[in-house]
């Protein structure tokens, strides 16, 4: 029996100057999996940093600029974890200039495709952040690691801010915005539910699980309320995306009060609180998820 604590709702915080303390146990090895993501990861934060700042040559629009700064500190984060770990570091110091060629290859097309308008542009920016939210959620699936973890957390929780960015930049000209790499509804997700707070929520089911078939699993969310929010009402929903190993086809689902889960279309106008109102309190709050057998699969 698996016993599995999952996060049910995730906390996106806002740009910050100041790189998150990051513990480290190096008696943790890296396996070589571990270590090409790592890599991987470096080079493609600096693809992001380089782009915006490319893009903010030809445009000097400000989003450019205060993102790259971002990215910056997204490298340095991936940075620590490879100077922890003795890893060599594939980053060149020029921009745009890459050691892998298929992240050469990117940077170069994206950034002809974004100097060829200023809409264009920021929907570059736009699909750099679907990607690199993409090739995170791989990262996380890749590891038990948790400083790993913890970065690649943080990453992704900066790729959502960006992506909400690019697109109020986009939508203040008057245009629509459209997934490029993620499927839609996981763009509107990230588009309508990107919470800013302190919350914190304690889990042990990786974000991308993947489950054997008929395991037996017992899930929970334990989640501590933002200090500024005690006493305050809330509503719980719990959203999960289901892709079979085989055919890579992926369901959402939504549960509702009673427990029963149901297909669910992303529309957020048809959704179901797991929960009826609470009063949020100082205390560790827990709500059961889920107890039983479930297919085979990869679960976020």
């Amino acid at each position: 029996m698996k016993s599995l604590i999952a996060m049910i709702l995730i906390t996106m915080p806002l740009i910050s100057n100041s790189v998150p303390l990051i513990d480290v146990n190096t008696e943790n090895k890296l396996s070589e999996t571990e270590i090409e993501m790592l890599s991987f990861m470096r080079e493609e934060e600096k693809m992001a940093r380089d782009v915006y700042i490319s893009l903010y040559d030809a445009w000097q629009i400000k989003v450019f600029q205060n993102i790259s700064r971002a990215e910056q500190q997204h490298m340095d984060q991936v940075k620590f974890l490879m100077d922890s770990y003795g890893l060599s570091d594939p980053v060149q110091e020029p921009v745009g200039v890459f050691t892998n060629a298929d992240i050469q290859k990117l940077y170069d097309s994206l950034v002809k495709r974004g100097k060829t308008s200023k809409i264009e542009a920021l929907r570059v920016g736009g699909l750099v952040e679907e990607v690199d939210i993409k090739d995170l959620q791989q990262a996380l699936a890749a590891t038990n690691n948790p400083a790993l973890q913890t970065v690649y957390t943080n990453l992704m929780n900066g790729s959502y801010n960006h992506l909400n960015a690019f697109v109020r930049q986009i939508e203040s000209l008057g245009e629509t915005y459209k997934a490029q790499y993620l499927l839609q509804y996981e763009v509107d997700y990230i588009l309508n539910y990107n919470v800013a707070n302190n919350a914190k929520f304690k889990s042990s089911l990786n974000n991308g699980e993947i489950l054997s078939q008929n395991d037996e699993v017992t899930i929970a969310v334990n989640f501590e309320a933002d200090t500024n929010h005690i006493g305050q009402t809330a509503e719980l929903f719990i959203i999960a995306t289901w892709t079979s190993i085989d055919s890579k086809q992926s369901v959402m689902l939504v549960r509702d009060e009673a427990g029963n889960w149901k297909i669910w279309d992303g529309n957020f106008n048809n959704i179901s609180a797991a929960q009826a109102p609470l009063e949020l309190s100082n205390q560790v709050q827990t709500l059961n998820v889920y107890k039983g057998s479930l297919p085979a699969g990869r679960y976020q």
